[in-house]
C-alpha cells in the first residue's frame, strides 16, 4: 500500500529516533480525508478533515515545481517532520516516497556523515562529535 511505501521511505531517510516520532503520522493519516482540491498555476491546495462535517480543517499546499508540501498546522515548520495532514495528501496523490524537501538535513540518516566530513575539513574538531586521529 502507499502508506507502507511511505513508511519504508521514511525508515530509509530518517534517523531511528525521528522515524519513531514520525511513525504515528502514518496511522493518523488514515483518519483524514481530502475534502476539496483546488488547482492554481503555482500550487494545489488540499483541504482535509477527519469527518464530513468536522469543524477543524487543514490546508496542505503542494508546490508542484519544487515538490514542497506545506500545511496550515505548521507542524513541519516547528518540528521538522511531516504532519499527518501532509502524509494524507502524499497518500492521496499516490506518492510512495517522502520528498527530500520534507526531510530536514538534521533528521536525515546522512546528517552524521555530513558533520563528520565538515569536521575533517575544518581546522578544529569537537571531541564529543568526532574522534581526531593525528
Amino acid at each position: 500500500s502507499a502508506l507502507h511505501d511511505l513508511e519504508k521511505s521514511a525508515a530509509n531517510k530518517l534517523t531511528r529516533e525521528i522515524f519513531f516520532l514520525f511513525r504515528p503520522m502514518l496511522f493518523r493519516a488514515c483518519t483524514l480525508k481530502v475534502r476539496t482540491h483546488t488547482l492554481s498555476q503555482a500550487y494545489d491546495i488540499y483541504t482535509l478533515s477527519r469527518s464530513v462535517n468536522a469543524r477543524r480543517e487543514w490546508q496542505v499546499c503542494h508546490y508542484c515545481d519544487s515538490n514542497i508540501f506545506k500545511c496550515s498546522c505548521l507542524w513541519m515548520e516547528s518540528l521538522g517532520i511531516p504532519c499527518d495532514h501532509i502524509v494524507a495528501v502524499l497518500k492521496h496523490v499516490e506518492l510512495t516516497d517522502i520528498p527530500d524537501s520534507r526531510v530536514l538535513d538534521r533528521w536525515s540518516k546522512n546528517a552524521h556523515s555530513k558533520v563528520r566530513a565538515f569536521a575533517k575539513k575544518s581546522p578544529f574538531c569537537w571531541d564529543s562529535t568526532i574522534t581526531c586521529h593525528n
